[in-house]
């Protein structure tokens, strides 16, 4: 078989790879998040005086996650509150990192750094 034909082969359930077309990430693995596991994110904007300027989402697993391009990587798993299902949430611009009740740096602090970042970059 020639390297071009072995780009087009059937994954699980027979499922086909076309050559060139990007799939969605797979799941391999998930794994429950101990309780009181968050994922904090800063707001992008500057908060109104007395907002903490960052907000937080549940962790309800851990997830082993595979590309098309063989890449793995972990990320988290929370509720959707529209669909009432489990979504990954990448890790987007605006992340400050992963809280538990053993672990929890001043969140008021890397959020106002990182919007002082975002905005010297603009400048």
């Amino acid at each position: 078989m020639s390297q071009k034909e072995s780009k087009v082969e059937t994954m699980n359930q027979g499922e086909e790879i076309i050559q060139g077309e990007q799939t969605e990430p797979h799941i391999v693995q998930i794994i429950p998040a101990q309780p009181g596991w968050e994922a904090v994110y800063g707001e992008i904007e500057e908060p109104a005086k007395g907002d903490p300027g960052y907000y937080s989402e549940a962790v309800v697993c851990w997830a082993l996650v595979e590309e098309s391009d063989g890449h793995r990587f972990v990320t988290t798993m929370m509720p959707d509150l529209e669909s009432s299902e489990l979504k990954m949430t990448p890790e987007k611009g605006d992340f400050l990192g992963y809280g538990n009740p053993s672990y929890t740096p001043n969140w008021m602090k890397l959020a106002s750094k990182k919007r002082t970042e975002k905005k010297s970059r603009k400048a």
